[in-house]
């Protein structure tokens, strides 16, 4: 497949007029030292990933923060999957666990940035985020959070079914281990959309700003 398929900007070129920042569970569990589902690289691209924010807010691009929240009745066989559901109460709306991760950008009240909850790895799934999305007029979404393989994966693919086009920055993206982070930018590239870095993904919305005046 990777013979006939469109990569890049062969497959399609990103105007962020069209575009939404999608953040997904930049939770304690899973970014703060110490938590139960901890992903280092979370931490390490929270730079990146206030660029982007940053960047959003500036050209007034809507923004989607996700969080995570699998207390029963909600949690269903994640409660099973992961004991420290369960037995800790992680990722409880209502625990520290489930807050937002302290030490980076936080959502801001206002028209253009929402918050969903969440109980299972799509954001799509039983959510609101296609409906805010086409009340923007977003044809366009740029993934990012944690972790890579999981929730940010699962919503890139829920995307693409629905004909958006995915953004999914390489390094705005984090997951528990390098091979899972690398083989979904491979899947994602190949199959459901672009795969660039943030330098890159900044550069292109840049240029096509430049460009419209």
């Amino acid at each position: 497949m990777s013979n006939t398929s469109l990569t890049g900007k062969e497959f399609f070129t990103i105007d962020p007029a069209r575009c939404a920042l999608i953040v997904i569970d930049m939770q304690n569990a899973f970014v703060a030292e110490g938590a139960p589902f901890e992903t280092p690289g979370a931490r390490e691209m929270i730079p990146r990933l206030e660029q982007l924010i940053g960047c959003a807010r500036e050209v007034q691009m809507p923004i989607v923060w996700t969080q995570s929240d699998h207390r029963p009745p909600y949690g269903g066989l994640m409660l099973r999957k992961f004991p420290a559901i369960a037995n800790e109460r992680v990722l409880w709306q209502g625990e520290p666990s489930f807050q937002m991760y302290p030490d980076m950008i936080q959502p801001r009240e206002g028209s253009l940035e929402y918050r969903i909850i969440k109980h299972k790895f799509d954001a799509f799934f039983e959510t609101d985020l296609d409906a805010i999305l086409r009340y923007h007029r977003a044809d366009t979404v740029i993934i990012t959070g944690t972790a890579t393989n999981a929730c940010c994966e699962s919503t890139a693919r829920s995307a693409f079914m629905r004909d958006f086009k995915v953004v999914f920055p390489s390094d705005a993206n984090a997951t528990f281990d390098d091979a899972m982070h690398r083989a979904t930018l491979a899947n994602i590239d190949l199959l459901f959309g672009r795969v660039l870095t943030t330098e890159e993904l900044l550069a292109e919305i840049g240029a096509r700003r430049a460009a419209a005046k």
